[in-house]
This record gives C-alpha cells, structure tokens and sequence, in this order.
C-alpha cells in the first residue's frame, strides 16, 4: 500500500533542500519512523473521502500527540 500525504511530500522537499540528496532517506526514516511513530506518541490519521467516491479515502493530516496527553483525553471520551 502506497501513502501520498501533503506532511509526508512536504517533510521530503524540506528535507531534500536542508540536507542534499545523499541524506534525505535517512532524515525522512528518521522524522517518520524513529520519532513520530514510537510507543511515546499516540499516532492519529485524520482521513476523509469525497461524495462522489464514497470508498476512497484521502489521508488529510496526522495528530500525534504524546501518549500520555492521549491517554488522558482519551478517558474523558469514553467513560466506563
């Protein structure tokens, strides 16, 4: 499965114009895989489709918020 997101082009371009080419894979596995994406955050995707394709959904944005904020919020959300 391929994922095109405006945050994820844009944190390539950024990265291709700080770093240079021969470091923009390991700034962007970096950014993506190593910190936003670990036990510490609780990673949301934001997604969203359009009326006239009801079964395709477009990555609008990611939240992630520390794990502990989420987990607090996430309480009041769902009481037992």
């Amino acid at each position: 499965m391929h994922l095109k997101g405006w945050k994820a082009s844009e944190s390539y371009r950024k990265f291709l114009r700080t770093c240079g080419p021969r470091q923009v894979r390991d700034k962007f596995y970096e950014r993506w895989l190593t910190w936003m994406f670990t036990t510490g955050h609780a990673v949301h995707a934001l997604v969203g489709n359009i009326a006239a394709c009801p079964r395709t959904f477009m990555l609008l944005g990611l939240a992630y918020p520390s794990r502990a904020v989420a987990d607090y919020a996430q309480e009041d959300l769902f009481p037992v």
